[in-house]
């Protein structure tokens, strides 16, 4: 009977301590949650910032692209969107002309989906110029890297045999913002009404 006694006091002791340990446990567990603000299903947007934007496209002939973009990215819990302005320079060059384009735009993505458009200045510095409007649409990696296909619309008379009507392209919006969106400087947040 001694022994069944011992036996059971030293049960009891080891119940309280394991509960009095699961209790300290779940109360530090407490304590770092409260203290670590995780939302998986959070939605925001990133601040503005000003990102390079470089791309190379076919049209009659191939041509690089290089500028800025003020650039944002949506975040949601099922995608990715980003928006902004740009500017940048069209190179088209040629054996016997280089035609520079400085353009300034408009791009929005959401998920896989992209739309852009643009004007074009087109020049040979020596006596053609043109000016296009570009809109675009296409396929987009969360705004990172978009494929588009754009239609070139002239708004003069004049034109250059290197620059057709159809074009392809690739860019690339450089955020850095992408590589660790969750730690990405956010906009405030407005009250809901």
């Amino acid at each position: 009977m001694l022994i069944e006694i011992r036996s059971l006091l030293g049960l009891g002791i080891l119940l309280i301590l394991l509960s009095t340990t699961i209790s300290v446990a779940q109360k530090n567990q407490t304590l770092k949650a409260d203290t670590i603000s995780i939302r998986p299903f959070a939605r925001y947007w990133t601040k503005p910032r000003v990102v390079p934007k470089v791309g190379f496209g076919v049209q009659e002939t191939g041509f690089g692209e290089i500028g800025a973009q003020l650039h944002q990215i949506y975040v949601h819990p099922l995608s990715l969107a980003s928006m902004g302005p740009y500017i940048s320079v069209d190179g088209v060059f040629q054996t016997d002309e280089v035609i520079i384009g400085p353009k300034a735009g408009y791009e929005l993505t959401a998920g896989l989906l992209g739309l852009a458009a643009d004007f074009t200045y087109y020049t040979d510095f020596d006596k053609h110029k043109s000016v296009m409007f570009t809109p675009k649409a296409g396929i987009s990696l969360f705004g990172y890297v978009s494929i588009f296909y754009g239609r070139n619309i002239n708004l003069n008379d004049e034109t250059f045999k290197a620059i057709s009507s159809n074009r392809f392209s690739i860019i690339f919006n450089l955020n850095p913002d992408y590589y660790n969106i969750r730690e990405a400087r956010k906009m405030p947040q407005r009250a809901r009404r």
